[in-house]
């Protein structure tokens, strides 16, 4: 029984290890918003070549899997991280054709063709993302019982 208990508690501190390690992402240990960072930020038009959920590697946060808006604009496609897939991906459902304007900004752990978005409008309809600090509407005391704000 106290075999049983201890390689538990081994599995276990494997586990948490690993998965703290997975959310650490690319960069900084802290996100921009906790940095106390202004980044410029830059609007965006295009239209949604396609919408990915999965593994994020640039994430500061403490989910892993992020959503990505991959956008056409001017015959290059970016890269616009939304965030969290459990807080964003109801966002962008069946979102591929659609026009779509972006507020976003790069920080220097990003590839160029890379944007995180604070807010973007699509079908007429504004989704903020992050606050005038960046930081996102999911993020600490901001959490509520909703996701990230939408208003017409």
């Amino acid at each position: 029984m106290k075999k049983i208990l201890i390689l538990t508690f081994f599995l276990a501190s494997i586990f948490i290890t690993m998965a703290a390690v997975a959310q650490k992402g690319a960069g900084d240990a802290t996100g921009i918003s906790k940095q106390g960072l202004n980044p410029e930020l830059v609007e965006l038009k295009g239209v949604v070549q396609s919408i990915k959920s999965g593994p994020c590697e640039n994430t500061k946060g403490k989910s892993t899997l992020g959503t990505h808006m991959m956008v056409e604009t001017s015959g290059e496609v970016l890269n616009i991280h939304l965030g969290p897939t459990t807080e964003v991906a109801d966002f962008v459902a069946n979102a591929e054709g659609e026009e779509v304007v972006v507020t976003a900004f790069q920080t220097d752990k990003l590839p160029s063709d890379h944007y995180i978005a604070k807010e973007f409008i699509l079908r007429g309809k504004t989704y903020e993302l992050r606050d005038d600090n960046l930081k996102p509407e999911w993020a600490g005391k901001r959490k509520k019982k909703r996701k990230a704000a939408s208003r017409n």
